[in-house]
Formats: structure tokens, sequence, C-alpha cells
């Protein structure tokens, strides 16, 4: 081959490296502090994850990622936690990520990941919304966020992460049948959903443990039990001291009835929950209850008297003594029957 020919082709593969790195947008900027505060986050060390995502942001403070992945982290936290604590950071997260990314889009319209980014933070909206009962405003964030996830993956279809967006969608727009009466119901995507979420998982570049979460809560809430047991069993292995992987083994259990079973399950979520430094103690009044239960169940009256007293008397502020009206009062049950039945073996 002449050296003339060698320069021309070596020409050329560098202006194909060049357009490649212009069509990669905002992605352009990603690197392994991404994946590292990720795996920090899904620790349960929402502090260090912090960390990491602020010293993305103040080397990439025109990329969206970043202020994405941060309110994501303020997002499970609040989750994890039951408590709204940081929704101001949470909603200036959002904010920051969206504007960044209707940035981006006017610099370079076909920015896959810019479409992602700007998906994810609108259901993270709409997230919110449902959170705070505005079912109707939740919907109609949803649908931004679809949008948005469906012309990332038009742009490059090699974006699996978007899959996620858009199966959840399809897993939940047919529910939300049952509470929007006028929403027109078009067929049960429900299966579609879950395939689009495994796509995900399996393929996406950062969707593979919050898929697993996301898809382990669609099992669960489907009926799928067996399959819900078998992924919540993979994330609590994987995230041994992390409650938020916690929540699910013990919820299909109980479903079941398998009191013996959910009592040891409930009993090690409540082990880490007492591990930690809550805002509020309201997971610690759900899952003291629902241990308190499984102990009646398993007729083990002692232990079951006094969880449910513990429940009862953990200290509350009032906006959470009011959500837990109905936890307090079934454990005020529980203890009547168990100290019944503590009076009628002596």
């Amino acid at each position: 081959m002449s050296k003339i020919k060698i320069i021309f082709i070596a020409f050329l593969t560098y202006l194909l490296l060049m357009a490649a790195d212009l069509r990669a947008g905002i992605s352009q900027n990603f690197d392994g502090r991404i994946d590292q505060g990720l795996e920090v986050l899904y620790q349960g060390d929402y502090d260090s994850a912090l960390v990491i995502f602020d010293s993305f942001i103040r080397d990439n403070p025109k990329n969206p990622a970043g202020y994405f992945f941060k309110a994501g982290l303020y997002q499970t936290r609040m989750s994890a936690y039951e408590s709204d604590f940081w929704h101001k950071y949470y909603k200036n997260s959002v904010d920051s990520a969206i504007m960044l990314c209707d940035l981006a889009l006017t610099g370079d319209p076909g920015d896959a990941w810019a479409y992602f980014i700007k998906g994810g933070s609108f259901s993270y909206i709409a997230a919110w919304d449902a959170r705070q009962g505005k079912y109707l405003a939740a919907f109609r964030n949803g649908l931004k966020a679809v949008s948005d996830f469906k012309k990332a993956k038009e742009i490059d279809p090699s974006l699996y992460d978007a899959y996620i967006g858009i199966g959840s969608y399809h897993y939940f727009r047919t529910k939300a049948t049952s509470f929007l009466k006028w929403l027109p119901f078009i067929g049960d995507g429900r299966d579609q959903g879950i395939s689009e979420i495994i796509t995900a998982i399996e393929k996406g570049r950062y969707s593979r443990v919050m898929g697993q979460n996301a898809l382990l809560w669609i099992y669960t809430d489907y009926g799928r039990d067996k399959k819900a047991l078998e992924l919540g069993g993979l994330l609590e292995k994987q995230y041994p001291n992390n409650p938020f992987f916690h929540w699910a083994v013990p919820e299909v259990l109980w479903r079941q009835k398998r009191w013996k079973e959910a009592e040891k399950a409930y009993s090690k979520l409540l082990g880490l929950l007492e591990q930690q430094n809550p805002l509020n103690n309201y997971n610690k009044v759900v899952v003291s209850y629902k241990l308190a239960k499984c102990f009646l169940e398993n007729q083990k009256y002692q232990d079951a008297f006094r969880t449910a007293q513990q429940a009862i008397n953990y200290p509350l502020d009032k906006e959470t003594a009011v959500r837990l009206v109905n936890e307090r009062r079934r454990a005020q049950e529980v203890m009547n029957q168990a100290e019944k039945k503590i009076n009628d073996n002596q």
C-alpha cells in the first residue's frame, strides 16, 4: 500500500473518530465516577455517593448526568428513609438536569443521552407526584418522560437504558386505568413492559441494579411471587447491608402467609434498620408490627407482645404519627391477642 493511501486512510479514520466523538454528545464526558457513585449508592452510603457525583459535576458543570444521578440518589434516599427531608435538593438537581439537557439538545438535537437523561428527570418528577398522591400530574409527567425515552431510542437503538423507562410506562399505564377512570384502556402492556425492563438490565450501561429493583417490585405487584423471591434474594446477597433492597422478600412471604420464613426475613430487615440513623421511625414501626404478627402466627406470644408494644412506643413526629395510624392500631390488636394467649396459658 502506498504511503499516500496510508495517510489518506489514516485521515479518514481520524474524521470518522471525530464524527463519532461529536455524536457522542454529553456522553463523551461520562467517566468512571458515575459507575463508582452508583455502586456506593447501592451500598447505602449516600453521603459518599454524593461526594462522588459532586466531583463529577464540578469537573463537568454543563453535563446534566451528574445532576441526574444526584437526583436519583435523593429520590432513593427519601424512599429508603420515608422522609421528604431532601426534597429541595432533589428538586434543584432535577431542574438543573432538565435545563442542561435542553442546552445540550439546542447544540445537538441528535444527542440521544441528553434525551435519555431528560426523560429520566421527568420520570423522577412523575414518581414524586405519585408519592404525593397527585396521579394526574404523575401521568402527565410520565408521558413527557416516555416521549423523551422513545426519542433517545430512535436516535440510538443501542441506548438500552431507555428501555427501563419505556418498559415501566408500558407496565404502569395498564395499572393507571384502575385509578384514572377516564384514561382509555389500550390493551394489557404489562408483559411487554417486563420484557423491555429485562432488556435494559441485560444490555443497558447504567440500568442493571435499579432495573432489577424496579422489576422486583413489578413482579411483587403482578403476583409473580416465585420470580420476586428469586430476584429479591439475589439483590439481598449483592447488597446485604442496605435495607433498601430487603423489603420485597418479606412482603411476598407475608402475603403467602409463610409465617416462619417471613419472621426470619422481617427480623433481618429490622436489624438492618436499627443500624441506620433514621430521621423518623416510620420504617421501624411498619416492620415491627409485621414481625409481631409473624410471632403471633408462630405462637411466640411473648415475642409478639414485646414487638407489638415496641411498634406502638417508637417516638414519632406528628406527621409520621398520622401516616402510621393504621399500623399502630393493628400492632395494638396483635398485642391484645398475644396478651390474651399469654394469660390463657398461665
